[in-house]
């Protein structure tokens, strides 16, 4: 490969990896969920807030998980320290630690999910996660529902669910993503939000 031609490629690759996913904010009947998400130099932050918990968050260019500090309305702090071979949770009353370094972070997926619709990837796949509040780790699955409108642009309708016995009987969080992968819809345990969408030039969701 010609030299100048590999620096360009090296450009074009840390110019779209440096490119934060978009922050988004969501009101619901009983509060608001947000995201708000920054990027400085090789790291991304990420603080999310809902009317149940919130939500700091470290993560690599490619929003690999590093550390999560999530917080309760109770006051109840939950810290996960992610490494290239090992996942530690801090609880209350407890350290656990897996020998795995592959976990997604369980309370973020919501920005990574909408990054990888901005950026065109599939999203109909599997990844295993920390569950914060009791350390342990499940599978889930992500499937692709349908092309929606929402507030007349199109928008993903994304749905996760637990993976294995579970898949019936445990939860599920649905999702809808504009195309440049902010969130404008969500459905789950902690209820009901949505953003305010209008359509730009051409029906695209800004």
């Amino acid at each position: 490969m010609k030299p100048i031609l590999a620096i360009l490629i090296l450009l074009v690759s840390a110019s779209s990896a440096a490119a934060a996913p978009p922050s988004s904010k969501l009101t619901g009947p009983n509060g608001k969920l947000s995201w708000t998400v920054t990027t400085s130099g090789t790291t991304v932050s990420i603080e999310g807030a809902s009317p149940k918990w919130t939500v700091q968050h470290e993560a690599n260019l490619d929003l690999t998980p590093r550390r999560t500090v999530r917080s309760d309305a109770d006051g109840n702090t939950v810290t996960v320290v992610y490494g290239a071979d090992s996942t530690a949770v801090t609880l209350p009353n407890k350290t656990v630690t897996h020998e795995r370094g592959d976990l997604w972070d369980a309370d973020t997926f919501d920005v990574r999910l909408g990054d990888r619709i901005a950026r065109g990837a599939g999203v109909d796949f599997r990844f295993d996660a920390v569950d914060p509040a009791s350390g342990k780790v499940y599978g889930f699955s992500v499937e692709t529902v349908d092309t929606e409108s929402c507030g007349g642009a199109p928008c993903t309708h994304v749905k996760v669910r637990l993976t294995g016995v579970l898949r019936m009987v445990g939860p599920s969080w649905e999702y809808r993503f504009a195309a440049s992968g902010k969130l404008v819809k969500f459905d789950g345990p902690i209820g009901t939000f949505t953003a305010q969408v209008s359509a730009g030039p051409k029906g695209a969701a800004r």
